[in-house]
């Protein structure tokens, strides 16, 4: 597991300790979690989009002995409800997830939190919502 995978589980570890978000099912998209099919309850499916890793001084005039790697990642929750919902416990579960991203977010990692609008999802017969979130940390090391 890569240092990018490490703080997003952290974050979404963080997240299931929030008692409105208990009944969110979260699982790794490519993961070995089986999901139901048709959705039967909410289901959060948890990947990266898109990650960066770059080294660098990170001293500047401070110290340019101090280097580093920074890695920098966009990641998604999407989040399913069975389509028989009219959406309105969706809604008030991404709006939840969105605030917990903030107190799950020890580290002060996360830069930008955002979600679409309900979508339906004809494959897996269900109306979803997808949460977005960048994460820029730093790993150093004295030279």
């Amino acid at each position: 597991m890569n240092q990018i995978e490490k703080q997003v589980d952290g974050i979404i570890v963080r997240l299931k300790m929030i008692d409105e978000l208990k009944p969110l099912r979260f699982v790794r998209e490519y993961g070995t979690h089986d999901i139901e099919m048709p959705v039967t309850g909410l289901l959060a499916v948890v990947s990266l989009t898109d990650t960066a890793l770059t080294k660098s001084h990170i001293g500047d005039y401070l110290s340019s002995t101090v280097k580093g790697e920074r890695y920098r990642a966009k990641a998604e929750i999407r989040v399913y409800a069975p389509a028989t919902e009219n959406g309105s416990g969706l809604s008030e579960t991404v709006s939840v997830l969105m605030a917990g991203l903030k107190s799950a977010d020890t580290e002060k990692i996360i830069t930008d939190i955002g979600a679409s609008s309900i979508e339906f999802d004809p494959d897996m017969n269900s109306i979803c919502r997808t949460v977005n979130f960048a994460i820029e940390f730093y790993l150093c090391e004295e030279a």
